[in-house]
């Protein structure tokens, strides 16, 4: 069974869950991470999203991160090493069907370009209601299209989020 690219209303409840994510991570973590975000449309208020909630993890030295793998895994989190991001931790929760995902969590070194950008788009999404309304219109697009193939959903959102980037860099440099 393939993967569901199938959006939800925005649901407040993600906000509650994302909160229970962070303390258990706070466990796991300690000191190592510097600061734990909800980010990813299930994070913006009002945004249509897949029912997974992305959280991201700053750390201090993300070399480390490898050595909390196992007590991630008991955590019901399966490693995935970089997963084509140099410089990324990234760890996948699974739904019961064990097909679908319910938790990605990406962990990345204090000021990391990729992390900076992630937080941005999420916080340009909260500011700029014609960025948000273009964003939703092709997640939804994006969904209908490709509701089985998430490199084809991901793919096709591509040009939208290269462009709401650009106007959220411009934003931010001012």
């Amino acid at each position: 069974m393939p993967r569901e690219m199938v959006l939800l209303p925005y649901d407040p409840q993600w906000a509650d869950t994302f909160k229970q994510i962070k303390a258990d991570l706070l466990v796991i973590f300690g000191d190592l991470a510097i600061d734990i975000q909800h980010f990813g449309s299930t994070s913006i208020a009002g945004m249509d999203a897949k029912p997974i909630i992305d959280v991201m993890v700053i750390v201090s030295d993300i070399a480390k991160v490898d050595d909390l793998n196992p007590r991630m895994e008991r955590a019901g989190y399966r490693p995935k090493g970089e997963n084509g991001m140099p410089g990324r931790r990234y760890f996948q929760k699974f739904h019961s069907d064990g097909v679908n995902h319910t938790q990605h969590i990406h962990c990345y070194e204090k000021d990391n370009p990729a992390a900076v950008d992630e937080l941005m788009f999420r916080d340009y999404l909260r500011v700029d209601p014609a960025s948000f309304e273009a964003y939703r219109q092709v997640k939804r697009e994006a969904s209908a299209k490709f509701r089985h193939s998430p490199i084809e959903y991901t793919d096709f959102k591509t040009e939208c989020v290269k462009a709401i980037m650009k106007k959220a860099k411009e934003y931010y440099a001012e």
